[in-house]
């Protein structure tokens, strides 16, 4: 299935669970840039290759982490990604993304419960690893 496509079928349809979804294809870099209703702020990219769909989600920064709470942020990615459904947590340049592969002929409707559960598990991780990130004074106008 060619992405342009896929863009296209995901667009048009409403998932058995109800998801909705809103995808851009972009021509020039051949990624396509995926929301679901299930959670907008996870957007994922989709790029393809001869053998397999990859989805790419970021999830923050490293500069966003407290600094003397690194090693035990790894340790906790680490033992939380086998609990993930359908998604693992990994490393790209200086951003930590969850992440799912599938293989180039998967179905049309398992790719949409692929995307549906990435975008479920962005919240997840994210509320799972609250407590490493710098935390941000937020002033109150009165």
């Amino acid at each position: 299935m060619y992405l342009e496509d896929l863009a296209f079928k995901l667009n048009t349809i409403e998932s058995p669970a109800g998801t909705r979804f809103t995808v851009e294809y972009s021509a020039d870099t051949e990624i396509l840039q995926v929301s679901c209703d299930i959670n907008p702020e996870a957007m994922i990219f989709i790029v393809k290759s001869d053998e397999q769909i990859l989805s790419v989600t970021p999830l923050f920064k490293l500069n966003e982490v407290q600094a003397q709470n690194k090693a035990e942020l790894y340790e906790t990615l680490l033992r939380i990604s086998p609990v993930i459904p359908l998604s693992s947590i990994g490393l790209q340049d200086d951003s930590c993304v969850l992440f799912g592969a599938m293989p180039v002929d998967s179905t049309f409707d398992n790719i949409v419960h692929e995307l549906e559960c990435q975008a479920d598990n962005y919240n997840d991780v994210l509320v799972a690893l609250t407590d490493y990130f710098e935390t941000t004074q937020e002033t109150v106008e009165v």
